[in-house]
Order: structure tokens, then sequence, then C-alpha cells
């Protein structure tokens, strides 16, 4: 067996193992839970694969694993994808061609804050800090984008989203965020947060709302917050608009075909254990969640195609099949 590794979920490879490595995003996320549950089912009844799921610093951090072959499968959202293939900084440079495995979750993001004086995002000061995710996270650029057209000036700070409380607390964070995963599901983190502080959902104004749905590298999303439970209190007008992301999997053309093939084929065939691994996971045992809010410039890889087409989800897919 292979020297474990600290930051994955079990022993290295064997000698005639080939070694994919998924690349998620913060340890405590749901997302890592998941791929590091999933991975064990996998190297269990395949020969010949060693799948592990590893943390990182967020999307943002993974284009670079990526490219630096650090990791041959990785987490991403639709604003950091849309920058590789239109090769805006920082991918511009990169020496590989991106192609879609699958799609993960959908999450509009909130903007939560322990100030009751503050409503909207519009209300932010200079001098109130805010932490638009982690710094690394690709998440972050995309909100802070979305800020943009809101807010002049404020204190940027950075907090992982799933460690929020203590800062909250301290009073060193006075707006956070949080992901409602596929529009209902919240994570671990974020009930604990709630439990030990009161958080305020801000509203996003008409005018800014409008401008934004009408810029290609933001996806604005709908969602009902009077339906989350636990929250101090949620803006009046529901459901409301907020920024969003469309996270998938994505990997670069030269991964071996045989290996990804055989490991979706053995993540779809246990699909039945996934309730067990994380209740995020119970999605995809719907073929067409493996297709849903795909990135229509971003080609398939040959292996992900195949596999969509022996699940019978081919024809949710967009941005179509990446040559061999």
């Amino acid at each position: 067996m292979g020297e474990e590794d600290p930051d994955g979920n079990g022993d290295g490879p064997a000698a005639d193992e080939e070694e994919l490595i998924w690349t998620c995003t913060s340890e405590g996320s749901s997302t890592t839970i998941s791929i590091q549950g999933i991975a064990p089912v996998v190297n269990d009844t395949t020969d010949g694969i060693y799948m592990e799921g590893r943390p990182s610093e967020g999307t943002g951090a993974n284009m670079g694993r990526l490219n630096r072959d650090e990791a041959q499968v990785a987490y991403t959202q639709n604003f950091d994808a849309a920058r590789v293939t239109n090769e805006m900084e920082p991918f511009h440079d990169l020496d590989f061609e991106l192609n879609e495995v699958m799609h993960w979750l959908t999450t509009p993001w909130l903007f939560i804050t322990t100030d009751e004086d503050l409503e909207s995002v519009a209300d932010i000061e200079p001098d109130h800090r805010v932490s638009a995710t982690q710094t690394g996270a690709g998440t972050r650029d995309n909100l802070e984008h979305a800020l943009d057209y809101v807010v002049d000036d404020y204190d940027d700070v950075s907090v992982d989203f799933t460690d929020q409380s203590g800062p909250f607390q301290e009073g060193t964070l006075d707006v956070g965020v949080v992901p409602i995963m596929n529009f209902e599901v919240e994570g671990a983190y974020a009930e604990e947060q709630k439990s030990i502080v009161d958080l305020h959902v801000l509203e996003w104004p008409d005018d800014p709302v409008a401008e934004l749905e009408d810029d290609p590298m933001v996806e604005m999303m709908e969602i009902d917050a009077s339906e989350l439970e636990g929250y101090a209190s949620v803006p009046d007008d529901q459901p409301m608009m907020t920024p969003g992301n469309a996270y998938n999997f994505v990997t670069r053309n030269d991964v071996d075909y045989d290996v990804l093939y055989d490991t979706l084929h053995a993540m779809w065939d246990h699909r039945d254990e996934y309730g067990d691994i994380h209740d995020l996971m119970t999605y995809h045992e719907d073929p067409e969640m493996w297709t849903d809010w795909s990135y229509p410039d971003v080609p398939y890889h040959p292996a992900a195609a195949d596999f969509l087409e022996d699940i019978g989800a081919w024809d949710g897919a967009e941005g179509g099949r990446a040559d061999e």
C-alpha cells in the first residue's frame, strides 16, 4: 500500500493502481465529505483504480491543481469555467483542455449578518467586514463581482464559510455567506452557526438584480428564504433573488478514458448507498441530476459522455463531446 495522505481519505494507491484524485473544496463542506465517502466504495469495487477526495482552499485553487497534475478531477463553478474558456486571468495560461465530467449541485448564496440594522446588501458600509467565502475560492471572486454592482466599498476579509460562528461572535465579521445547496439543503456548519448566533438574511435591491441578470458571468437565482428554518429574519418579499453558482466536476482532456469511465460507473452502480454517505448525494439517484446546469461552452470528456449515454442522461448535457 502507499503512504497515507493526511489530506485525503485513506492510504495511497498500490503500485498497480491508477490514481484519480478529486480536488474538492473546504474540508468540512458537504461536497468534500460526499466525495471522500464514495471514494472507498469505488476503490473496493473496481480493479486498478484508486479514487481519493481531497479538500482544497476552494474552487479557485483547483484549476491550478489540474494544471500541475496534482488532481485529475476538480470541483469548479460556472464563473471559473467561463474564465477558463475565455482565457481570462488568472486562468489565461493553462496547459490543458478543460472537459466536463458531471453536475454536482446548484447553490444560491445568501448574504447573512448578525447586525439586525442591516436589511439589504446595499446597507453595507466601508467599515463593515465582509467575507464572500475564503481567499482562494472561485466563488469569492464571483460573489465579489456581484457585490460590486451594489456596494462601492467594504472591509474585505477572508473567512471560511464553514467556520463563521467564531468571527461573528468576536466581532471580526459583519457579513458572511451561506450556500443553500440545490435550493433546500444546508450543511451541518450552517445549522451550527444558526444555533450560536442570530443570523439575518440580506436582500438584493431590484435595480442591481436587473443588471446582474444581464451579466453572462453571473447566475442570479430565485429562492424562497421563508422556507428555511432557524434564521432570525429574512426579507419580507419572497421569493428573493440572490447570486448563485452551478457547481460541476471537470477534468483535463488527457485523463485516462478507462479510469474515469469505470469510476463514474462504480459511483452510479452504488447509488443505493448515497444516503448513507450524505443527503446531498441522494439527488444523484436521478440520472438527470448528472447533467443539470451543465456548462454550454465546456465539452464533456469522452469517458463522461459515454457514461452519460449509458445511464440515459446524455440528452440533458450541453457542451457536446470533446475529441479524444
